[in-house]
């Protein structure tokens, strides 16, 4: 009998062998009942089956051998990937579920094998169509699961940023009531509140980042702005939570324009911050508006201090970044490895309203310049 033939007609066996061999091969799974065993095997097998019984050419073959054969279905309801969905969900490790297919292709194999009299009866043909198949599902699987548990992390991060919000601002209001009722403890009071910024700071890039990832985007809402004086308020508001550095405003040519207001906030503040951690404590972090064009703002924050390693600069928007090797933050100018989100927000702040941000470093300076168009291009972003 060919092997797809005899998937078919022995389906209750081979998944008796299975659980029973699965049960062996994963300790932790041991404690699991038969239904969750035997979850989604029926369907997985006759998946295999009909797999195997389409034709296919040397392409198609290889294709299938990598995972990425071109009759597989798009489909999200695909046996091997809801498969894949529901073992994360019910805790399964990847190498557990990945042992459960190691474990149904030798189910398959020694039965098969015990059914034939004669060994040569058993087609080599069909053991490689028979692999093949197996080998497709498991890249299915695997596809889904690590897409499941990047999902469930970004929930996770998302309702961590979210709910932190709330102790944080109690203890912003503790501090200020502290500093009016005993004025004398107002600088102790003023260290509280610098700190309780930063984190909202972090908590405001967290979320950001974890609204683009489950898909939502970066929306926008432009309004007109004269630039200037938006970016001065914001250098003063960062002024008087910071210490030891000076900011400095440059501005020339027209500062009109359509851009959004708070998001603009949250990038000009990154790169600000980012300048202050980094920058030498007895240099200024410069801020220049450059309106000369009609149709684009440009604005750019220096300053001063070790130059980024250039193997970094390619990785500097790209979120939760390390350097590698064994430097610290005296060593370098890590803000270009890019320790948080902060610079992953700012490019898709920037992205949202149509524009760009680009760096440059030297030994003069270090410089970002966001690019924006005067009109905001989009009213939402825009999955890449």
């Amino acid at each position: 009998m060919r092997l797809a033939s005899f998937i078919s007609t022995n389906l209750d066996p081979i998944l008796i062998g299975w659980v029973d061999f699965a049960r062996n091969q994963l300790p932790a799974a041991t404690d699991m009942d038969e239904t969750a065993l035997l979850d989604h095997g029926r369907l997985i097998l006759q998946e295999i089956a009909a797999n195997m019984n389409r034709p296919e050419d040397d392409v198609e073959r290889q294709a299938k051998s990598e995972g990425n054969s071109t009759e597989a279905s798009r489909s999200e309801d695909v046996p091997s990937r809801s498969h894949a969905r529901q073992r994360e969900r019910q805790g399964f490790a990847v190498g557990q579920m990945v042992a459960e297919y190691r474990a149904l292709r030798a189910t398959v194999v020694r039965l098969w094998s015990a059914s034939v009299r004669d060994s040569h009866d058993m087609d080599l043909e069909d053991v490689i169509r028979f692999n093949e198949a197996v080998d497709q599902a498991i890249a299915e699987s695997l596809k889904a699961f690590v897409t499941e548990v990047d999902r469930t992390r970004d929930l996770f991060l998302g309702v961590l940023g979210h709910d932190l919000r709330g102790p944080l601002s109690t203890i912003a209001a503790c501090a200020h009531l502290d500093a009016r009722m005993r004025p004398g403890n107002a600088s102790q009071a003023g260290v509280v509140l610098r700190s309780v910024a930063q984190m909202r700071a972090l908590l405001d890039d967290l979320l950001e980042y974890t609204r683009h990832r489950l898909g939502a985007g970066l929306a926008v809402d432009p309004t007109n702005l004269q630039l200037d004086e938006f970016t001065r308020q914001t250098l003063d508001e960062i002024a008087a939570i910071s210490t030891g550095h000076t900011l400095e405003l440059e501005a020339v040519g027209a500062m009109d324009g359509e851009w959004d207001a708070r998001r603009l906030h949250q990038a000009l503040s990154n790169l600000v911050f980012n300048a202050l951690k980094y920058g030498r404590p007895d240099s200024p972090v410069h801020v220049k508006l450059d309106g000369t064009r009609a149709d684009e703002m440009r604005l750019t924050v220096s300053n001063v201090g070790e130059p980024i390693p250039p193997e970094l600069l390619p990785k500097l928007f790209d979120p939760l970044v390390r350097a590698d090797g064994d430097q610290t933050p005296s060593d370098s100018q890590l803000a270009g490895a890019n320790l948080g989100l902060g610079l992953y927000v700012v490019r898709e702040i920037a992205t949202a309203h149509g524009g760009t941000v680009s760096v440059t470093s030297d030994a003069a300076a270090t410089k970002f310049e966001l690019r924006l168009p005067r009109a905001c291009q989009r009213k939402a972003t825009l999955p890449r």
